[in-house]
């Protein structure tokens, strides 16, 4: 393979490695992905910037106690905010500290300045005994970026009543 064929051939690839490319751009423009559009970033580097101009969220409450449950129980926890920043809220992440803690629903689209949302969390005391003690961490644009939610449970099972 060389002369002519290389010519031919060196376009064919090429073609087909930018033809790949468009394929996983993940440019799909679905109308409900937070978009750059959706933000306004303060100053950064040197300069400075008002506090005020940057998201903020303020929790009704971060700990929940579940009280006694039955083991086996599934229980979905609601946790209210407020962004009272002067700039739109975006969370990217609600994680429990394990399988058993899971953020189920939260906001997709950016809160607006003064507006409330709520994050709610399910617990699966399923394999459980005694007190649970578990956290769920909420990443946001806010300083600090992340928020921990607590909930406490005293699971009662077969072994332990």
């Amino acid at each position: 393979m060389g002369g002519k064929d290389g010519y031919i051939l060196l376009p064919l690839v090429a073609l087909l490695i930018l033809s790949g490319c468009r394929i996983t751009d993940h440019q799909e423009n679905d109308p409900n992905e937070v978009s750059a559009e959706d933000l306004r970033f303060p100053n950064s580097g040197y300069g400075d910037v008002d506090p005020e101009d940057l998201p903020r969220m303020a929790f009704v409450y971060t700990h929940l106690d579940l009280g006694k449950l039955v083991q086996g129980a599934k229980v979905d926890s609601v946790y209210l905010f407020e962004n009272t920043g002067g700039s739109p809220l975006v969370i990217s992440d609600v994680r429990g500290s394990c399988g058993c803690t899971v953020g189920k629903d939260w906001p997709q689209q950016p809160v607006p300045p003064g507006k409330k949302g709520r994050i709610t969390v399910s617990f699966d005391s399923e394999g459980r005994n005694g007190r649970q003690d578990k956290t769920v961490t909420v990443v946001a644009n806010t300083t600090p970026p992340s928020h921990v939610l607590t909930l406490t449970a005293d699971v009662v099972g077969p072994t332990n009543k």
